[in-house]
Parts: structure tokens; sequence; C-alpha cells
């Protein structure tokens, strides 16, 4: 699959499921507090530092459409912000502004996932299978009698499918019945096409000069970003690995 191909795939991907989420906030009131963050907590925590792990989930289309995104929606002093963000080093998402999301029309995969889904993938080192862990954060602590820096893991039971569609509704301890969305072909899906894939080296070049352009002046920094800090890798042949 040609890098277009693939960039295509990503954003229609992404759409999907966005879809899916909308329907799911139509249906749970609950998650409704999940779409007024009060802090960036998933981002900003340690929860899920998508940003700033060798592990973390960013490939290339990823982070293709998140630096277009900045290129095109940015204002200069973003940009600047961005920068200052990434050589600053700071422990949490370097596109979080002001405990919010600054991309988040084109945030990751990961990104979209927490914390209403649930998966029944089969490979439990990529996704635990049927578990779901519960938020922690302020706004659903008290929701699901947890601690605010705490994650429980748990392994509920299907109540209901809504038909046609993918929501499930699971019963929850300490919690009443609540409606999640099954995210198990997401996962396959995005496994399946996003995963393993080299790109030339050309790709690459290309990505780190759009780091360089959606940085503006200051872009350098997200190209060292990208090369040193997420783990980019020039091989003898000349093609990188990430």
């Amino acid at each position: 699959m040609s890098l277009h191909e693939s960039l295509t795939w990503l954003a229609d991907f992404k759409e999907r499921f966005d879809d899916d989420v909308k329907r799911l906030y139509a249906k749970e009131p609950l998650w409704s507090k999940c779409q007024n963050c009060p802090d960036g907590h998933c981002c900003g925590h340690g929860i899920y530092p998508v940003t700033m792990s060798r592990l973390n989930p960013f490939r290339l289309e990823e982070w293709w459409l998140q630096l277009e995104y900045v290129k095109d929606n940015f204002s200069e002093d973003e940009k600047k912000q961005l920068v200052r963000n990434v050589l600053s080093k700071r422990p949490h998402c370097i596109f979080l502004f002001d405990n919010r999301c600054s991309v988040h029309p084109a945030r990751a995969w990961a990104c979209r996932v927490h914390p209403y889904t649930i998966s029944f993938h089969t490979n439990p080192d990529y996704f635990p299978v049927g578990q779901l862990a519960i938020p922690s954060c302020p706004a659903f602590a008290h929701t699901f009698s947890v601690k605010k820096n705490e994650i429980v893991v748990q392994s509920p039971a299907v109540l209901a499918k809504e038909p046609g569609s993918r929501l499930i509704q699971v019963k929850l301890k300490k919690r009443k019945p609540v409606w999640l969305l099954d995210a198990t072909d997401y996962v396959n899906e995005f496994e399946n096409r996003a995963g393993g894939e080299e790109r030339s080296a050309e790709d690459w070049e290309a990505l780190l000069s759009l780091a360089g352009e959606a940085g503006s002046k200051g872009g350098i920094a997200l190209q060292m970003y990208l090369e040193k800090m997420q783990g980019l890798t020039r091989m003898p042949d000349g093609s990188i690995r990430f």
C-alpha cells in the first residue's frame, strides 16, 4: 500500500470510529464528561503518555496527519508553543496546550480508544481481551468508585448488544450497567493495515521535512524529536526505521 493510500485509509478509519463514538455518546450520557475533559488527565498525567514513549503508537501515517494539521491550522504562536513543548522535555503529550488537545481532530488512534472502549481481540499482548481499565481521571473516579490516580482493570460480562452497531452494555463492579464501544473490529483492522510495514527513506525524509515546516522557524526541534526522542534510526542501506 502506497503512502497516499495508507493516509487515505487512516483518515477514513478514524472518521468511521468517530461516528461510532458519536452513537455511543448519544446512547450513554455518562461519557459526556469525557467530551468536556476537566484537565487533560489522560494526556497529561502519565496515564497514556503516547508521545513520550519509544514504544508509542505513532506511526508514519499518524505523524503525517498530525503534522499536516499543525501546518494548516496552527498560528505562528501555537507553532512556537509546540516547539517549546518539545524542547522542555515535558513528561506528557507535546500536543497538550493548557490541558486541551491541540490536534484533537487528527489525534492518534491510541488517543481515541480511551476510556469508553473494550475489545475482544484475540492477542492479549496487543490489547487485553475483554478488559477495561476503569477511568481514574477526576471526571470519572467518583463515578466508578476508584481513586483519582488508580487504574482498576475489570473483565465485565456483556449484558446486551445494540443491533446493527458495535455498542455493548456491560455490568461493572460498583456501577450500574454502562454502554461501551466494542473496538474489536477496529483493533484488528488497525493492526492489520497499519502494523509493521517498513517505509522508504524518501517517506521518512518527507515526514521530517514536514515536521520542519509544521514547526515554522523552530521546526528543527520537531525534526529532532522524531529522530531522537521517538527512535527514528537510519539503517546502513539508507532506510529509516521507527
